[in-house]
């Protein structure tokens, strides 16, 4: 496994370990932070914010350094400036987006000439396998890191 899929690997296993394996009790530990190495940092930033509204944060670095971005949430972003080759990992490797509207997701997404997928791949295609009727799609961000947009905050 090379090292961009650790981190989403390391993400999406570690909810699966044994209570006794892990050193912090599930009612304390949370997920600070998400980072990604980016081409274009002004790119991604501008996706980040104009798809999901995150805002940007201070960041403890000097300029041209990682900038952070927040989720409303409180999760945050790094996106880290200085990647050079193409980012390569299956769609099943990805972070998730609750939103409320599907719809306007996908409205913008149509706006900026991006498409989306199930998770099979088909495009334009819409997952609606999940038995508690919420629906998800897949795209990648301008780097390709893979994104599931889904409409879990209409059920909350």
């Amino acid at each position: 496994m090379n090292a961009r899929a650790l981190l989403p690997a390391i993400l999406l296993l570690a909810p699966a370990l044994p209570a006794g394996a892990q050193d912090t009790p599930a009612s304390v530990a949370r997920l600070d932070h998400v980072a990604i190495f980016v081409a274009d940092q002004q790119k991604s930033i501008e996706f980040y914010r104009d798809l999901f509204g995150l805002s940007e944060i201070p960041a403890p670095f000097p300029a041209g350094g990682p900038r952070w971005m927040r989720f409303a949430n409180g999760i945050e972003l790094h996106i880290q400036p200085g990647r050079t080759e193409p980012v390569a990992q299956h769609r099943r490797v990805h972070m998730a987006v609750a939103v409320a509207s599907l719809d306007l997701v996908m409205a913008k997404l149509k706006a900026r000439g991006q498409g989306w997928s199930d998770v099979a791949g088909t495009p334009g295609a819409i997952q609606t396998l999940r038995t508690d009727g919420i629906r998800q799609i897949f795209f990648q961000d301008p780097d390709g890191y893979w994104i599931e947009v889904n409409d879990t905050l209409k059920k909350r």
